[in-house]
């Protein structure tokens, strides 16, 4: 459970181009407003999970991800083991196709200033975040602005975010989340449509009779 809620708990060029606007200092909020016009998108996602200090090689993941302001969120992962997380803006289901099983917890109980709150349109980038310079390169190849954010509130998962976005609309094209020991995730979003058609009823998840039902946390 834990490794897939780190994803969204939670969503960017080196070089040249970064430097030439690292000094740009709406940046943040140039992100943030952009995010917000957004009513709705949906696209193909890649996830790279990469281990410090280890041998094993980088472990990849991919699947379909779909969004709808306020709140509501739907990824699907096909592989390497189909699973499904989806939220609708109150309450997050993990569902595991192999195992039948359902982990069910409380939004709130993840998004208090996280990356995950700003993803879901809850949050505030500047609010919840502090800006600093690149510490790592952690990306290949790439080609759009990227700002690497601290958290103002210290967790244990999460030491920074690096987002790299479109240099010309801003949009989201890939997120970094760093843990306090090296580990980090790259959430590469491509694809994407925007502004489209979802039901409500598409970030909803309904449990069988057959499925074992996990509750994490209180709710």
């Amino acid at each position: 459970m834990k490794k897939y809620l780190l994803i969204l708990s939670c969503f960017f060029l080196g070089g040249i181009s970064a430097q030439t606007f690292a000094g740009e200092a709406n940046l943040l909020k140039l992100i943030q407003t952009q995010y917000q016009s957004i009513l709705s998108f949906s696209g193909h996602f890649t996830q790279t999970s990469f281990r410090a200090n280890s041998e094993v090689a980088p472990r990849t993941a991919e699947g379909e991800v779909s969004y709808k302001r306020p709140g509501k969120m739907r990824w699907l992962y096909d592989a390497p083991e189909e699973q499904l997380l989806v939220t609708n803006g109150e309450t997050l289901w993990l569902y595991d196709t192999l195992l039948e099983n359902v982990t069910i917890q409380k939004l709130e109980k993840l998004t208090d200033g996280t990356a995950l709150s700003f993803l879901l349109g809850l949050g505030d980038l500047n609010e919840d975040f502090k800006r600093r310079k690149i510490s790592n390169s952690l990306l290949k190849s790439p080609q759009g602005l990227i700002v690497e954010l601290e958290p103002h509130k210290e967790t244990a998962n999460l030491a920074f975010i690096q987002l790299e976005v479109d240099p010309g609309s801003y949009n989201l094209r890939t997120i970094v989340l760093m843990d306090q020991h090296g580990n980090y995730r790259t959430i590469a979003l491509e694809s994407m449509s925007y502004n489209i058609a979802l039901e409500d009823k598409y970030f909803e998840f309904e449990v069988s009779a057959e499925m074992e039902v996990i509750e994490a946390g209180n709710l």
